[in-house]
Parts: structure tokens; sequence; C-alpha cells
């Protein structure tokens, strides 16, 4: 159990995200002593992963894409992550930007 907390803390220590959206990826389910463990050993980007992205939540839900049209289904799930990281990296921001961008996802990623 030590040594996979270490070892998943030196992966953290030695990726280098570019975005935002990066950041969360790679710490998402993380434990917290794992995340811990990465920034004693100089993951830096870490503090921002803790204090703000990982925090960050979408105005708009899976409800508001059923509402629009969009199949249930994996679609759904597509357009939100869009959505999500579009937001995390500051390339849209408020509902309608959001609801906008994950939609067209959805509706790319349909058959």
């Amino acid at each position: 159990r030590h040594r996979d907390l270490r070892d998943g803390a030196r992966e953290l220590v030695e990726a280098v995200p570019t975005r935002p959206s990066d950041a969360v990826r790679l710490a998402s389910g993380r434990s917290d002593v794992e995340l811990a463990l990465a920034r004693a050993m100089s993951a830096q980007w870490l503090d921002d992963y803790v204090s703000s992205w990982r925090h960050l939540k979408l105005e708009i839900s899976g409800e508001d894409l059923l509402a629009a049209g969009v199949a249930e289904g994996p679609a759904v799930g597509r357009g939100l992550a869009a959505a999500l990281r579009a937001k995390l990296d500051g390339e849209i921001s408020g509902r309608e930007a959001e609801l906008e961008l994950a939609l067209a996802a959805a509706r790319e990623a349909d058959p």
C-alpha cells in the first residue's frame, strides 16, 4: 500500500500538466494522502488543483442536455465532460456557453 502511494505520488511529481483540465484528469480520484505526498515532493501545480480546480462545477447538468433533446446515454456524459474541460481551461464561462458547448459535444458523439 505504501509503495502504491509513493509510486502514485511520484507519477504526479513527474507530470507537467499544461492546462487545468489536464491537471484535473491527472489528480482526480487520488487520495488526499497521495496528493499531500506529491505536493511535499514538489508537485506545486497541485496547489491550484486542491484550492480551485477540483471544486469547479458546471452550472448545467445532464437534465439540461436531456431537456434539449440529447438522448439518454454516453453522449450526455461526453457533453458535460467537454464543457467542464473548457470551463477549467477558461475557454467558456456562464450557463449559456456551457450548455452550447455541451450540446455540440454531445451531438458530435451521437452516431
